[in-house]
């Protein structure tokens, strides 16, 4: 490439710049295969460039492009430009660059650099070019730019670090430009394009601002390569005798994976030929899959012979079928190898029952074979059975024939709207097309009910608001049903149509009540006020009574186990009753005042509710209150005056003591008495009580003292107050603290101004911004409510510069405002990634937002591509899939199984479940297993065979590495496992109707031997069949 820069210096010194695709090329970052133990790390967390901060502590990492500074002699005014051919390919091999390296492919005269770093704000430069160097880019970028060549103009900066260039004119040149025979970009708003494709889709260097050209070149972690007009190529290219390929849209080359042709470039971007290839199809998820590419680079598909072995591709995305039926109807095994399993016969594979027809082929579908209707899947063909197919038709869990005009039950996950399903029985009904019937249906002369997941009705409601019998599922007719509820039993009528009956009916010469929801009332009251009896639901008179606890109570559960007294009209008595000669009290809802004071003053027996006569014109203690009674003996209330002392009695008529009563004033906590004109100490905070006896609020001179009270009556003491001057914190006076002057309390900084007081919020002291909170605190370190950030040491307002605070990373701008919108900033010329949200930060170790659903940077603030694992900053892994997206549930990486988030969470996000014994509720990877899955919590990888023990029971996780069920054999042993994967020890099990017991130690199936099991005597023969003694 040939790259030019036409800055100057003083005139004793020029500097050579050399721009080396070597050795951009070796500091490309390529990513191999992914591996669990390999994360993420960044070199060190200097290598983020924040040159415009000066207390930041992060750095980006160099640029591809190598600028190398080379003295040239004081005397020379031209220097000779060399150039030399290096192969691509070998370039892109290097693992390291060093700053020596003389294999250039071009080179150029030039001026100090326009780092801005270098530059102070507002600087300018002045442009001079030689004839040499002006000739000499104008043979280069001849055919590329036709700008008419600018001279005699300057470059300055901004305090952002930003260039521009102003002509002679003064004016700030926009666009592409040729200055002193370079190719150069401005954006609209005159800033210098550096280190990015400008609009023109051109690429500028990041420290020249240079056209690129005929260069490799990496941006944004991506990597491109740049014609000769410094646009980057595009498709299928040849470089260097290498084939390549690049994104279609934008240029990113194609690296560890497919392009749109369809070829597969491996992690240098070399297309691979000839080979088995790994990657994720399209159109499934992201587990990686082999394919195998040919001569040319195109995948091959359907049957082919590699290596001698019989293998098959997919025929439509060309991933090789291995441990399952491929489109040709043939299996192929776990290797990818084809396997012939005879014709004409049942056979069975991986705990599946197939069949293969006279082909060899395995049937797919329903299907008749000797007479019989049975079904096999139509994706892996395995013959369902036990289940339903995707039709809805139920097969046969042992025969496999379809089921017809039959009852079934079946326990099975049943989704009830929630994340989890549960483990559920229910039966159900198959009518002449094998599937479920649903509604209202008469079966054998039976009227029942099925509901729309072909549930039968049994002891409950239908959807059709019908009851059917809890044995027979029979519609249910005049009858009383029950329903046991958490709440309570509830009972209902059934009449002659099976209809529920609500409100006051009378039934076989009973008055008894229904409410307003057919649930009978028993032992409470009815929406008629009427209360009915508990045992026999019939309307009660004259006599007391309690409310049971019913969910169809009519009257508040709180007075549930209180008294009420049902009088001749069956509702309750209220007010003040003398019954048997005894005065009692019931309240407005007609619960019995008992040892309490009731709503007429007077106070009523705890055990027998009578009322108690405590005399008159006199405190009383009861309960533990001091109440006081009147002429009449009736308690009295609020503000009193007695025997010349002011008290207060609150609305229960509890006399108030030590205390502040609902009129703000303060009472004795001894005698009672209103206190006024003195302190008082209430809940560890002294108040000062007035003349009338409300406590003083604000400043106040007591006893000659300065004090003061805040709102609500507290005495300010070791604080300053709202009034701005500090008090002192034995005393409670007031402190002179001196004029203008900072002031140390309790490790916190303060500003005294010249009245005295503290100052708060935004100030300028001594020429330097600081802030004090609304209690006038310095603040230090943090960002205030101004949303700026003050120094931790000085106290200073930053500006333009990184900060760092709780482990993020925040930019402060030139007015020392915090950067409030996250995505892709420009700051002092370099691109920062922040996140978005509430709180915008520099994206480092984590995504962009929150439940991985975006891309993920690591520690240099570089956007990280996969496919690899990486681990954020909070301690979760993720893995990062070959097109940027983090993978949820199952999927195989490595051949490893992998579980992303427990499928149950309800906000997944992603991260690597380590979670040990673990259940897929909505399997896709594996199918029809038992779902049953064990992640070791070191590695997070699923385990495979191999036994493991779980909270006491032992589980067997196969090849594929779900939980076995049903009867195995496992190193030679016969064993079992049950739905949940539990393994079958010292039990007796039915398997295929015969029945078998398993060793309480080894789990193996028992055979050849007579046992007593529980006080009977089996025989059990060589196949483990058991058979009763006696």
């Amino acid at each position: 490439m040939k790259v030019h820069s036409n800055f100057t210096g003083p005139r004793s010194k020029k500097r050579l710049i050399a721009f080396s695709c070597a050795t951009a090329l070796a500091g490309f970052a390529l990513v191999a295969k992914p591996a669990f133990a390999e994360e993420v790390i960044a070199d060190n967390a200097s290598n983020l460039d924040t040159t415009a901060a000066t207390t930041a502590n992060v750095e980006t990492t160099a640029d591809l492009v190598e600028t190398k500074v080379v003295e040239a002699p004081a005397t020379t005014e031209n220097v000779t430009s060399t150039e030399s051919t290096t192969n691509v390919s070998e370039q892109a091999t290097t693992s390291g660059a060093s700053s020596e390296t003389t294999s250039e492919t071009a080179s150029t005269t030039a001026s100090e650099s326009q780092a801005p770093a270098e530059s102070a704000a507002g600087q300018t430069r002045e442009a001079v070019t030689t004839d040499r160097a002006a000739s000499e880019a104008a043979s280069a970028t001849a055919d590329t730019n036709s700008e008419t060549n600018v001279t005699g103009g300057q470059y300055y900066s901004d305090s952002l670090g930003n260039w521009y260039y102003k002509d002679a004119s003064g004016k700030n040149l926009t666009g592409a430009q040729k200055i002193d025979g370079i190719n150069v970009y401005f954006d609209e708003n005159g800033i210098q394009v550096k280190g990015n494709f400008s609009k023109n889709k051109q690429y500028y260097d990041a420290d020249s601002g240079a056209l690129v050209t005929d260069c490799y070149i990496n941006h944004l972690g991506g990597v491109y390569y740049v014609d000769k007009n410094g646009e980057p190529l595009k498709g299928a290219q040849t470089i260097q005798g290498k084939q390549v390929y690049f994104n279609d849209y934008n240029g990113l080359q194609v690296r560890d994976g497919f392009a749109s042709n369809e070829h597969f470039y491996d992690k240098d971007g070399n297309l691979v030929t000839d080979s088995y290839v790994f990657s994720t199809k399209y159109n499934y998820n992201n587990t990686i899959y082999p394919f195998y590419v040919d001569k040319n680079g195109d995948k091959l598909k359907g049957e082919q012979i590699i290596n001698g072995k019989s293998v098959y591709f997919d025929k439509y995305d060309g991933a090789q079928v291995r441990n399952s039926v491929a489109d040709n109807g043939r299996f192929y095994n776990q290797d990818g190898n084809l396997v012939d399993l005879g014709k004409k016969h049942y056979v069975f594979i991986d705990n599946h029952w197939f069949y293969v027809d006279e082909d060899g082929k395995i049937l797919k579908g329903e299907q008749v074979i000797d007479g019989v209707k049975v079904y096999f899947t139509p994706y892996y063909g395995y013959q369902i059975k036990g289940d339903f197919n995707s039709d809805g038709q139920f097969y046969d869990k042992d025969t496999g024939e379809l089921v017809t005009n039959r009852y079934i039950q079946l326990t099975r996950y049943e989704s009830n709207g929630s994340m989890a399903p549960t483990l559920e029985t229910h039966w159900y009904y198959l009518g002449s097309d094998g599937k479920v019937v649903t509604g209202p249906q008469v079966i054998d002369g039976v009227r029942v009910y099925f509901n729309y997941r072909g549930h039968q009705a049994k002891g409950d409601f239908g959807y059709d608001g019908y009851y059917y019998d809890k044995d027979t599922g029979a519609l249910v007719k005049n009858s009383f049903v029950s329903l046991e509820q958490p709440s309570g039993t509830l009972i209902y009528y059934l009449d002659n149509e099976g209809n529920t009956i609500k409100g006051e009916q009378i039934i076989n010469g009973k008055h008894l009540n229904f409410g307003k929801y057919g649930i009978q009332v028993k032992g409470n009251f009815a929406p008629n006020g009427l209360f009915y009896d508990a045992i026999t639901g019939e309307p009660v008179t004259n006599r007391y009574v309690q409310i049971n606890d019913q969910s169809n109570s009519y009257n508040t559960l709180e007075n549930k186990d209180k008294w009420f007294y049902i009088g001749s009209d069956s509702k309750a008595l209220k007010g003040e009753q003398v019954i048997n000669g005894v005065t009692v009290f019931f309240d407005k809802d007609g619960v019995q005042a008992k040892g309490i004071f009731a709503d007429d003053g007077f106070y009523y027996d705890k055990d027998s509710g009578a009322r108690v006569n405590l005399g008159n014109n006199q405190f009383v203690q009861v309960n533990g209150n001091w109440y006081y009674l009147n002429n009449e003996g009736k308690i009295v209330k609020v503000e009193q005056v007695i025997d010349g002392n002011n008290f207060y009695f609150d609305k229960d008529g509890k006399q108030v003591k030590g205390n502040f009563a609902e009129n703000g004033a303060y009472y004795d906590e001894n005698s009672g008495v209103q206190v006024t004109n003195r302190y008082v100490n209430f809940n560890n905070n002294w108040y000062r009580i007035g003349a009338k006896g409300t406590p003083l609020k604000g400043a106040h001179v007591v006893d000659g003292h300065n004090v003061f009270f805040d709102q609500d009556g507290k005495q300010i003491k070791g604080d300053f107050a709202s009034d701005g001057y500090y008090y002192s914190k034995n005393s409670g006076d007031r402190v002179d603290l001196g004029q203008n002057h900072y002031q140390n309390i309790n490790n916190n900084w303060y500003y005294i101004g010249n009245d005295g007081k503290r100052l708060t919020g935004e100030q300028v002291i001594d020429g330097v911004e600081v802030y004090f909170d609304s209690t006038g605190k310095q603040v230090k370190g943090n960002f205030a409510e101004n949303d700026s950030f003050y120094d931790k040491d000085s106290g200073a307002r930053l500006k333009e510069q990184f900060v760092d605070l709780n482990g993020k990373t925040y930019y402060v701008d030139a007015k020392g405002k915090r950067l409030r919108e996250g995505g892709v900033r420009t700051i002092n010329g370099k691109e920062y990634t922040f996140t978005g949200g509430a709180d915008p930060h520099l994206a480092r170790e984590e995504f962009l937002y929150p439940y991985g659903y975006s891309s993920f940077y690591d520690l240099n603030n570089k956007e990280v591509k996969g496919p690899q694992f990486v681990k954020a900053k909070n301690g979760n892994r993720y893995y990062i899939t070959a097109s940027g997206h983090v993978p949820l549930g199952l999927h195989i990486i490595n051949g490893e199984l992998y579980m992303f988030d427990a499928p149950t969470n309800k906000y997944a996000d992603g991260r690597v479940s380590a979670n040990g014994l673990t259940k897929d509720y909505f399997p896709s990877l594996i199918p029809n297993g038992s779902h049953i899955y064990y992640f070791d919590k070191e590695t997070a990888t699923a385990i495979k065979n191999q036994y493991k023990e779980v909270n006491g029971n032992w589980y067997y996780f196969g090849p594929n590495w779900y939980a076995l069920t049903g009867e195995q054999t496992i190193d030679g042993a016969h064993v079992y496992f049950h739905r949940d994967g539990k393994q079958a020890k010292g039990e007796l099990v039915t398997v295929n109707d015969k029945l078998h017991y398993y060793d309480p130690n080894s789990g193996a199936r028992t055979e050849n031997t007579t046992l007593t099991i529980e006080g009977k005597t089996y025989h059990f023969d060589a196949e483990g069949n058991g058979k009763l003694l006696n």
